[in-house]
């Protein structure tokens, strides 16, 4: 490995696409670190040729690709890295270090579809009653981060907000009196997600009985942990995953309760751009694989609908 490409040149390139994704791209923290990691990782594997970054050509991502490859590496998650290479390449091109950019005609690996696991409308129900049980029972020290715990899930399920978003939620981005919640999405992208009633009641509660106990610093951070910090989202993952395991035997993570809030809107009637504004879908193709999860259900309803789908009383199917 050459000493100018693996030390401060290494740091250098880096560096200057953090502040790029930062500050032009606003990307959320998280993933400016998935970013910044997936990129150290090709910019390493070309260090080791002794290639730079504004010199790489399409056989050295080729070459980097077919390296992942053989690190059995997942499709998806080899998409995602050329999908960071592509950004970093184009940011080259475009602020002028690269003259050319060697992504521009290679395509991404295809990726077999998998629909997304969902809670069942009787799954969530029993998950939030249980917890509202357990939370509104509880005595002693516990009681407010149970309490947290469950205005927190059934915030999850009312909004299908993104966990990220949910450790970035503040006090503020709350207005019970309107029901809704101000969410700070990907890209910075600010949208207004409606609560139902019982996620207003639980935020409610929360913050009226149990966050005044927690609050240790005049934090301006809704959820908080038990020294008065905001929470973070590897906490927020593996409450989800407790509690869907203890009462439902099944782990399920705050990403398939998002999956859950919108096939249960699916299923209930709601429109396709509804729901892309609701779950802040930059492309209507992201959120049409939920309607995978409704075909039979969809089916039904038009063979017992639509006039020309019936044959003496009888569906034709």
């Amino acid at each position: 490995m050459t000493e100018s490409l693996n030390g401060k040149d290494l740091k250098r390139w880096l560096d200057t696409f953090v502040i790029y994704l930062r500050t032009e791209r606003g990307l959320l923290e998280n993933s400016v670190k998935t970013y910044a990691d997936d990129l150290r990782n090709y910019l390493e594997f070309l260090a080791q040729r002794g290639i730079s970054p504004d010199q790489a050509g399409t056989e050295a991502v080729v070459n980097y690709l077919a390296w992942l490859q053989g690190q059995s590496l997942s499709p998806a998650t080899i998409s995602r890295r050329l999908t960071v290479i592509r950004v970093f390449h184009r940011f080259l091109v475009r602020e002028g270090l690269a003259s050319s950019d060697p992504t521009l005609h290679l395509m991404s690996p295809k990726q077999p579809q998998t629909l997304p696991q969902f809670l069942s409308v009787q799954e969530a129900t029993t998950l939030l009653e249980s917890l509202r049980s357990i939370a509104f029972s509880a005595q002693g020290q516990k009681s407010p981060l149970l309490m947290r715990d469950y205005a927190m899930l059934e915030l999850l399920y009312a909004t299908g907000i993104r966990v990220g978003e949910l450790v970035n939620l503040r006090v503020d981005s709350v207005n019970l009196e309107t029901g809704f919640v101000r969410v700070l999405g990907k890209g910075g992208k600010e949208r207004l997600v409606p609560l139902g009633s019982a996620a207003a009641e639980a935020l409610r509660r929360y913050l009226k009985e149990s966050r005044p106990l927690l609050d240790k610093n005049s934090s301006p951070y809704l959820f908080l942990n038990r020294r008065g910090k905001n929470l973070r989202r590897e906490t927020v993952i593996r409450l989800v995953e407790r509690y869907t395991d203890l009462i439902l035997d099944r782990k399920m993570s705050p990403h398939k309760i998002r999956h859950s809030f919108a096939t249960h809107l699916l299923q209930g009637g709601a429109d396709l751009r509804s729901i892309q504004e609701l779950l802040g879908h930059a492309r209507i193709t992201t959120t049409q694989r939920y309607t995978h999860l409704v075909t039979p259900q969809l089916r039904q309803t038009y063979l017992e609908a639509h006039p020309r789908a019936k044959r003496n009383g009888k569906g034709l199917g």
